[in-house]
């Protein structure tokens, strides 16, 4: 293994010049320095294409076309890659200043895992914090629903190349159907115990949630849960689903009448 790997990130992208530039900044100010880094926009109309253009001297590559969604696109990405290890930060999202630093530690002393991961902090859309939740690391529980934290994922990419890219038949679990896939072929996954990714929690409808819940339940399906199984496993989603929502409009209402500090206390307390 060489001393100090070549590490990929991706970043895949559509209408977000809200939140692009954070992103790039994010990746562009790792503490560790042998980092390529790819983009992937999938022909954005608004200004996010001037702003990775500010950016594009100190990209490895990018490209501003159309895809067949986000899987596709961070496919194209990989395929572009050179790095041993390879991480996904979305357009909406950003790394902790030393967050390949860290996988990279880890991977030095633990090189025989193909799947780096860690903690991550859920931010509300305005950027503050929502909650910090730490990784199931029991993939034993992994038919139980995806507990570990895909934007914190680095990949190694012989895993990339050993169990295949990502399903594009899915449009929002094809993440999930990976973790799954490397699972069931012993690929080994290693907890890195710090928050690694800040993920903005967008304003996905009920649909959208319904519409990912029909999705992974597909994905137990096609990585060998038996149908009742799954059935059992998407109520039980159904039902937590349900609870999330009464949960998070309680938590909306709240953010507009309590200082913050005390509304993270609170979320931390009712498991918002």
């Amino acid at each position: 293994m060489i001393e100090n790997p070549l590490v990929s990130v991706i970043t895949v992208t559509f209408n977000a010049q809200q939140y692009i530039e954070q992103t790039i900044e994010s990746v562009l100010a790792q503490t560790y320095q042998n980092v390529e880094y790819i983009i992937i926009d999938g022909g954005s109309t608004d200004g996010t294409v001037d702003i990775i253009r500010r950016y594009a001297e100190r990209l490895s590559y990018w490209v501003t076309e159309k895809d067949n969604g986000i899987y596709d696109a961070m496919n194209k990405g990989i395929r572009h890659a050179k790095g041993e290890l390879i991480g996904m930060v979305n357009a909406s999202d950003s790394y902790e200043n030393d967050t390949i630093q860290a996988v990279v530690d880890a991977y030095r002393l633990h090189p025989e895992n193909g799947v780096f991961h860690g903690n991550i902090n859920m931010l509300n859309e305005d950027g503050s914090l929502f909650k910090q939740k730490c990784a199931n690391n029991n993939l034993t529980q992994l038919n139980n629903g995806f507990g570990l934290f895909h934007p914190t994922f680095f990949v190694k990419k012989d895993t990339y190349q050993r169990i295949g890219l990502y399903d594009t038949s899915f449009r929002l679990a094809a993440d999930y159907d990976f973790a799954l896939r490397c699972r069931n072929a012993g690929v080994t996954f290693y907890h890195i115990p710090q928050v690694l990714s800040n993920f903005r929690v967008g304003g996905a409808t009920n649909k959208q949630r319904l519409n990912s819940l029909n999705e992974s339940k597909m994905a137990l399906l096609k990585n060998g849960v038996t149908p009742q199984q799954a059935e059992q496993t998407y109520r039980l989603w159904l039902k937590q689903m349900r609870k999330d929502i009464v949960l998070r409009k309680i938590y909306d209402i709240l953010r507009k009448i309590f200082p913050q500090q005390l509304i993270h206390h609170i979320s931390l307390r009712i498991h918002i």
